[in-house]
């Protein structure tokens, strides 16, 4: 077993803000945030040629830099009132993150890892634009919100094609990353009731994340891993006494998209001359399974959905002492929500079909649950 695979860094930031109110309907929010990464030693640089072999090594001692970056962040925030219940707000922010989110999408299994920037990872540069309309109703019992934005995202990362999960033996892991741009765009809506007994919200976005890297498909752009087309959320909350609450919540979300074989071929070995006099077919254990894929990420997992239920009921509350039970039930409907996705492969040895299928591992199913908190 090999051993773990540690990275070192530092990281620092200095931020400042301050607020303006220019009028009775206009005010603005500005700040300035300096952000700095250093990415140290020790730490083993395999240099990699075009055709992904070895022909440099380069060794960095403790606390010695292997990357350095740093940048300015500003963010900018405006506020004008229409009226007493109504307002318009508009918004610009921009952004460096210097973990970076690695994803193999021809893999659906949860192989995902973080990677700083180093060397050969650039930070990623976010900048946010957004914009929105809220109004509030009936004496502010109700507030509801429209909002638009779009983000543009450079110095993404992305496993080259043909890159194998375990190809870091003698290897670093950002050797195998493309590099490229992205961007995401969309709406969100909101509504909100916030008093009486019965209270709740439901939210609603509608969102494109799409990404283009020179080194992927010949440039296309395919839509990131974690893509949301749709994403919903309602919750309700009703306080029926004193002494008992009851909840629900549930969540709808568009699944993750991943790249699977469009088909896939068996290209035999030696042939195993006694099995073919016997049955006339080859040897199908001496032959391996070549995968052709389809577009990156062309492919949408089953949508994720569940319902959750939950009961409350606050015991009297005295000087010393105070406690409650909770009653809940997770996914309450048991929907196999999909984790991700093998491929089962089996060979019948006496006709020789081979038999491909795709079978979804999926976690959690309905989980009911009862709690006791107390305080004193």
């Amino acid at each position: 077993m090999g051993g773990v695979n540690r990275l070192y860094a530092h990281e620092a930031a200095a931020y400042i803000n301050d607020d303006w109110t220019i009028s009775d309907k206009f005010s603005v929010s500005a700040g300035l945030r300096y952000s700095l990464f250093d990415f140290t030693g020790p730490f083993t640089r395999y240099v990699k040629n075009e055709d992904n072999e070895t022909i440099d090594t380069i060794y960095y001692k403790t606390n010695e830099t292997v990357g350095f970056y740093h940048g300015l962040e500003p963010r900018i925030s405006a506020k004008f009132s229409l009226d007493k219940n109504s307002s318009i707000k508009a918004s610009f922010t921009q952004n460096y993150q210097y973990v970076h989110l690695a994803s193999f999408t021809s893999v659906t299994l949860p192989t995902d890892v973080w990677v700083p920037s180093s060397d050969r990872v650039k930070p990623q540069d976010g900048r946010l634009y957004a914009a929105g309309y809220f109004r509030n109703f009936h004496q502010n019992m109700f507030e509801t919100s429209v909002e638009v934005y779009y983000k543009t995202m450079r110095n993404q990362i992305e496993y080259r094609e043909g890159a194998q999960a375990d190809d870091d033996v003698k290897n670093n892991t950002d050797n195998n990353f493309v590099f490229g741009k992205g961007w995401s765009y969309g709406a969100e809506f909101f509504i909100k009731k916030a008093k009486g007994k019965l209270n709740g919200w439901v939210g609603y976005t509608l969102s494109y994340t799409d990404r283009k890297f020179p080194d992927i498909m010949n440039g296309k752009t395919f839509p990131a891993k974690y893509d949301r087309r749709h994403d919903i959320s309602v919750v309700v909350s009703y306080n029926a006494s004193k002494r008992w609450t009851f909840g629900l919540t549930w969540v709808y979300a568009t699944g993750n998209a991943t790249t699977l074989p469009v088909s896939r071929y068996f290209m035999f070995g030696p042939l195993d001359l006694q099995g073919v006099v016997s049955s006339g077919l080859p040897n199908m254990s001496n032959g391996q399974i070549y995968d052709v894929y389809g577009d990156r990420n062309s492919y949408r997992m089953a949508a994720y959905h569940r319902l959750d239920l939950s009961a409350t009921y606050i015991k009297k509350k005295t000087k010393r002492f105070e406690s409650s039970w909770n009653f809940s039930i997770y996914n309450v409907y048991s929907r196999m929500n999909p984790y991700f996705i093998y491929f089962n492969n089996e060979v019948d040895k006496e006709t020789g079909e081979f038999k491909i299928q795709a079978k979804q591992v999926s976690l959690f199913p309905i989980i009911p649950s009862v709690t006791y908190n107390f305080k004193f």
